[in-house]
């Protein structure tokens, strides 16, 4: 199953020098070559994978697999890095995907986090606690690994995760469908509607009449075709 990707851009060297498949089965052997953050962020065209290791005895709760930045451990959740960036997002994050599932016949289970190229999509559902998110940007393809799939992704980074190929490829697809309804929904707000007259128009003609009326108070007399002229150069139509 392959994925359309952007012309790669720089990717930090520490893949390079950790090259190899990303077990995240176990996320110990990960904290030890992790680089701290307390203020850790996502950003959507570079971050890959935010592993949730709530569940291990150490301090941090989430592993943030990041092009740009490396390997990057923070006591932040999953959860708080998410809903702090789905918030940024407003309306586009998370009711209207669901609308938009909705008008689409599709499942609101584990429904995706959309900005642009980036497509978000959790492992599991996590309504109330934590899970695994991984990007389906830079993503090249992926790979059934026995009961395990793996997320090959540009710049030679491979991140084995604890889901099947075949509800990856089912969740790939879902997301492919919202983003695509995502996209003609805004393009839709941008094309105005030509069977309703624009704001601008109809100042045009308001103005035209009040002009006439004005004229025709003062006894004076003048063409529609001066009018109209008048009230083009005032909306800057010449």
């Amino acid at each position: 199953m392959n994925q359309n990707i952007d012309v790669p851009h720089h990717v930090n060297t520490f893949w390079q020098c950790h090259a190899g498949t990303w077990d995240t089965r176990q996320p110990q052997r990960l904290l030890i070559i992790a680089q701290r953050s307390e203020l850790a962020t996502i950003d959507v065209l570079e971050t890959l994978f935010l592993l949730d290791i709530k569940h291990l005895t150490c301090v941090e709760n989430t592993l943030i697999f990041d092009r740009q930045r490396g390997l990057i451990k923070t006591k932040l959740t999953t959860r708080q890095i998410m809903m702090n960036y789905a918030g940024r997002l407003g309306l586009s994050g998370t009711q209207l995907i669901k609308q938009l599932a909705g008008e689409l016949g599709l499942s609101k289970h584990k429904l995706p986090v959309i900005h642009g190229d980036a497509i978000l999509m959790p492992l599991s559902t996590a309504k109330r606690g934590t899970t695994s998110w991984y990007n389906r940007h830079y993503l090249k393809h992926i790979e059934a690994q026995g009961f395990m799939t793996a997320l090959v992704y540009d710049g030679q980074i491979t991140i084995q995760v604890d889901m099947s190929e075949r509800v990856a490829t089912r969740q790939l697809a879902k997301a492919g469908q919202l983003q695509a309804a995502l996209q003609e929904h805004h393009r839709r707000r941008l094309v105005p509607d030509q069977s309703v007259p624009s704001m601008a128009d109809t100042d045009h003609e308001m103005m035209q009449s009040y002009t006439d009326q004005v004229l025709k108070h003062f006894g004076i007399l003048a063409l529609p075709g001066e009018i109209s002229c008048l009230t083009r150069r005032f909306f800057g139509k010449l």
